[in-house]
């Protein structure tokens, strides 16, 4: 679970607060992914809306493919490893960096969670079709 050291650094950060509510749902374990929503006897198709996996968080922010090519693409950019899991986003991923820094590449991190959020929900409740790779990249830093 969040110690108190990274509950307040969620909250200090500076995002709206939208976000700040979805990272901590984030860690929490319960944004409404396909999965969770099972678990309450919802009855839907399981399957990520970018492949054919089964949703999970786990899955939608950090395995799927369109999720790797994106952090790919932060990598290059910052020469940055990305995060493998929401726990290592919040704990181990960014050990040995000054503070500063840290706070500004979890917001970072934390604009491209929220963009991969928000182009699954538009592909699943708007019915678009996936958007490029650059498009979320673009989302998530406007």
């Amino acid at each position: 679970m969040l110690d108190a050291t990274h509950n307040t650094l969620i909250w200090k950060l500076k995002l709206p607060l939208k976000i700040k509510v979805f990272m901590w749902y984030l860690y929490k374990g319960v944004i409404l992914t396909k999965d969770n929503l099972a678990r309450r006897q919802w009855q839907g198709d399981r399957r990520c809306c970018f492949c054919s996996s089964n949703e999970s968080i786990q899955h939608l922010l950090f395995d799927c493919h369109y999720a790797k090519f994106i952090w790919r693409i932060v990598q290059v950019s910052f020469n940055l490893i990305p995060p493998t899991s929401v726990h290592n986003l919040f704990t181990g991923w960014l050990d040995g960096i000054n503070r500063k820094l840290k706070s500004q590449i979890l917001v970072g991190a934390s604009a491209i969670c929220w963009a991969i959020w928000l182009t699954r929900n538009d592909i699943v409740f708007d019915k678009i079709l996936a958007p490029s790779y650059l498009q979320v990249i673009f989302r998530g830093t406007s």
